[in-house]
């Protein structure tokens, strides 16, 4: 009896640490990326929202936010589905709007992510997403905090 509440709870503190931990793929296999010089490691899902939203336009050292989204529609649609609250027809007439009242500018968008991840690594400040195929060592990877 003692043995199997002891592998019982072994069992649930493994399961709360798995969840606790942030987790490197987003809304199913796309990677947020950063370019090295993106002092974070992680960011929560509020974050990754204000960035999006232009809401949050430097990182913790000062160094300006440079966001920007591939043009491969599953991919964008899944991340400002899961991330931004909003879809792409959604997300286009906000920054029409930010745009016109002069109060940001929308994300470059890069036709392919392969463009997106070569931009991110030379780009200081960059961050951006990309299906998990696409991943370069040349970036690196933000966790998601949930």
């Amino acid at each position: 009896m003692r043995g199997n509440l002891r592998v019982c709870m072994a069992v649930l503190l493994f399961i709360g640490t798995c969840l606790s931990l942030p987790c490197l793929a987003i809304a199913g296999d796309i990677l947020l990326i950063g370019n090295r010089s993106v002092p974070e490691s992680e960011l929560s899902p509020r974050e990754i929202k204000k960035i999006y939203l232009g809401k949050k336009s430097l990182w913790r050292n000062g160094m300006k936010v440079i966001f920007v989204m591939p043009a491969t529609k599953d991919v964008s649609k899944k991340f400002l589905k899961s991330y931004v609250r909003k879809n792409p027809d959604m997300y286009n007439k906000y920054w029409k709007k930010k745009m016109f009242t002069g109060a940001g500018n929308p994300p470059l968008v890069f036709e392919k992510e392969k463009e997106l991840v070569k931009y991110v690594a030379g780009t200081k400040g960059a961050v951006g997403f990309v299906s998990s195929g696409v991943y370069s060592d040349s970036v690196k990877i933000l966790a998601v905090l949930h």
